[in-house]
């Protein structure tokens, strides 16, 4: 026994360096494990939400709302998509273009109008002003093109 008394007492100083670097080490692993423990509680705070629930809890009802979430897109892509088709036979396209239809006459007082879908299906209204009298001409478009023969103003238009 006193020979492990006097190994110790010759060796104290390097016991106590070594006992003191892996205090140091246990220190700096411990702060670590704060660090991640840490990082855990904010992980966990965000799905409960700061309550105190069980976490199959919380993972069960997180599943639900998602399922649910999904079911509610995958209905409004379907309303979206329906809507989508109903609209492309809407009015999109309004263009109004005034001119003089005669030389002797000033102020841009004729016009011809186009109110078209989108694939360019719709009517192009035009209203001849002249000193005498005027008219008025309605001419069908489909695709792009009337069957009709249609003034410059009116090509312009399209």
């Amino acid at each position: 026994m006193e020979e492990v008394n006097l190994l110790l007492s010759d060796n104290l100083a390097v016991i106590v360096a070594a006992l003191f670097l892996i205090i140091i080490a246990l220190v700096i692993w411990l702060c670590s494990l704060k660090n991640k423990l840490s990082a855990l509680q904010a992980k966990y705070d965000f799905f409960t939400q700061g309550k105190e629930a069980n976490i199959d809890t919380v993972l069960t009802d997180t599943l639900s709302e998602l399922r649910q979430t999904r079911q509610e897109l995958q209905e409004l892509q379907s309303r979206h998509g329906k809507l989508h088709e109903q609209v492309q036979g809407c009015l999109q396209t309004v263009k109004l273009t005034r001119y003089d239809a005669f030389d002797a006459m000033g102020g841009e007082m004729s016009y011809s109008i186009l109110l078209a879908d989108a694939k360019k299906n719709g009517v192009i209204l035009t209203s001849i002003y002249g000193r005498d009298e005027s008219r008025c001409y309605a001419k069908n478009v489909q695709d792009g093109k009337s069957a009709y023969p249609l003034a410059e103003e009116e090509k312009n238009l399209l």
